[in-house]
């Protein structure tokens, strides 16, 4: 659906059924340059168990109007600029990546609509490669082949994806090349340059959830330690077989998870 934030068109995928503000809303946050097809499984899975859910395409990002926002303090203050245009109550996010970090932002800052927040594949700062930055900038098809390479494990590198047919690598740079040659360096920048995850972390209430891929080369072992350590009584897990792209790698232990945790402390 498309609706209006700050006078700009946003979309955000329903998982196919009608917006409904007085459920329980779900809001997934995607990695850089991702968007909301990353979520398709997932969003449709809580859709038809009675809950709102919104799979957000970040500003100038595939079908959401422009421009890109720099910072991901931006974004976590235009993320609550969303909650009060659809005026949502009970919200659940779950971030990827990158929507970890706007994540963090978004409800350390704005905790009253918050009733849970589950992480996958983030840390408290996530450092981009030079080279990659340069690469985004400059050579936008080489950094997508980078991001695919470094994002996938064994399972996404030898298209063993779960619905025969599909590569979940070709599916990754499909979706990166709808959003170059600037939102991919934007967002990358935007990891690089934030620096506030410990002091979000620790002001994040409520139940939290972390999701972790022991083959993640982006987001690795040390860094998601580090963003456990500054939250508070999170509940972890570490998903063996996958590499940074959980959802999309893991996608039936990474729902029956979500499913447990979000139904449990934001019943529908």
């Amino acid at each position: 659906m498309y609706f209006e934030v700050n006078g700009k068109q946003v979309f955000a995928a329903t998982g196919g059924k009608p917006f409904d503000n007085s459920k329980p809303t779900i809001m997934f946050l995607p990695g850089s340059a991702l968007d909301h097809t990353f979520w398709g499984l997932h969003s449709r899975f809580f859709a038809f168990r009675n809950y709102c859910v919104l799979a957000l395409d970040l500003p100038g990002h595939s079908n959401s109007e422009g421009p890109a926002l720099q910072t991901i303090e931006e974004i976590g203050g235009w993320l609550n600029d969303v909650a009060e245009a659809l005026d949502l109550g009970n919200v659940s996010v779950v971030a990827h990546s990158q929507g970890c970090l706007d994540a963090l932002e978004y409800v350390s800052r704005y905790p009253d609509r918050i009733r849970s927040v589950s992480f996958i594949a983030s840390g408290l700062a996530m450092p981009v490669n030079p080279a990659l930055i340069k690469s985004a900038t400059e050579n936008p098809e080489a950094a997508i082949a980078m991001m695919i390479s470094w994002g996938f494990g064994p399972v996404g590198h030898f298209h063993r994806g779960p619905i025969p047919g599909n590569s979940m690598a070709a599916g990754g740079q499909r979706i990166m090349r709808r959003n170059v040659p600037d939102e991919l360096a934007i967002d990358l920048m935007a990891c690089d340059a934030y620096k506030n995850g410990q002091q979000a972390a620790a002001n994040v209430a409520g139940p939290i959830q972390v999701i972790v891929g022991a083959k993640d080369r982006m987001a690795p072992r040390k860094a998601t330690t580090e963003l456990v350590e500054y939250l508070n009584d999170p509940q972890v897990t570490v998903i063996n077989e996958s590499g940074h792209m959980v959802p999309q790698e893991a996608p039936n232990r990474t729902r029956k998870l979500l499913r447990d945790f979000i139904f449990s402390h934001n019943p529908a």
